[in-house]
């Protein structure tokens, strides 16, 4: 009945019948079973995460935890990673836009202004890292400019 309804890792189900009560003498011959039969597979199940972690726009290092909290081994998130051949650096101009609409913060004359200009781009910044991507892909996300990029 558990898993008619959506994936699980292997790990998810052994923790889930553990707290139901259930022996792991018991356990670990039912989990090979449903392994063996394709009712679990770890390497699936972290693919579909890869790609809805992708679809809400996170990037790879958020993926990386959480599918490593659902207790899929590194091996297995790495190479789901891998297979989904993805630009990591669009996805998070993407992001970018959808958040702030222009990324770019452009600079205004002012001491005050600079002040805030410095602290809308830390905003920014701390936004984009904190959805998964990495201090060069946040930088190539934050230095689009789509008013520059007309190609008139």
């Amino acid at each position: 009945m558990l898993l008619a309804r959506r994936d699980y890792s292997r790990q998810e189900i052994r923790t889930k019948l553990l707290e139901k009560g259930f022996e792991v003498v018991d356990i670990d011959p039912v989990l090979d079973d449903c392994e063996s039969s394709g009712f679990i597979n770890d390497k699936r199940y972290a693919e579909l995460l890869v790609r809805s972690h992708i679809a809400r726009g996170h990037g790879p290092i958020r993926i990386r935890q959480a599918i490593a909290q659902k207790g899929l081994s590194k091996d297995c998130i790495e190479a789901a990673l891998s297979a989904n051949d993805h630009d990591w650096f669009e996805l998070a101009k993407a992001k970018a836009i959808k958040k702030y609409a222009i990324p770019k913060v452009t600079e205004v004359k002012g001491s005050q202004s600079r002040e805030l200009v410095a602290k809308e781009k830390a905003k920014r910044v701390r936004f984009l890292l904190s959805q998964g991507f990495n201090y060069e892909q946040v930088s190539y996300a934050l230095d689009y400019d789509p008013l520059a990029d007309n190609d008139d």
